[in-house]
């Protein structure tokens, strides 16, 4: 990549920013959120703060981390390689999640997940 001081730089701020976007969407699921896909029929849908705009914004945060570690890097394989492996294991956390979401907490994670249809970029994804 052009520019390696500047375009390292530019990946560890990405990298920070993702870290403070998952920290936040950790902070506001409180006591649901688990590191292991665990949900019980007693559990409330949380649709507040970055819940409003997406379903996973703990997972774009994330995505958005290996994003900024790509760019750091300053190669366009490795960027494209890492960003490929997130964008594939977080698609298919996200459709284990959503089973059991769906599965346990039924027409009201329905309901929530029509009114916020994006998983994890607003308006695109």
């Amino acid at each position: 990549m052009p520019y390696p001081h500047l375009v390292f730089w530019l990946g560890i701020t990405t990298v920070l920013l993702g870290v403070a976007i998952r920290r936040y969407a950790v902070w506001t699921l409180g006591r649901y959120f688990s590191i292991t896909v665990t949900v019980k029929s007693t559990d409330d849908v949380v649709d507040v703060g970055p819940y409003r705009w997406v379903r996973h914004p703990s997972y774009t945060g994330g995505l958005l981390s290996l994003v900024g570690l790509g760019i750091a890097v300053g190669n366009w394989l490795s960027f494209l390689i890492i960003l490929l492996a997130g964008i594939v294991g977080y698609g298919y956390r996200i459709s284990v999640e959503e089973r059991a979401l769906r599965g346990e907490l039924g027409n009201d994670y329905r309901e929530y997940a029509t009114e916020t249809p994006y998983r994890l970029v607003p308006k695109i994804w």
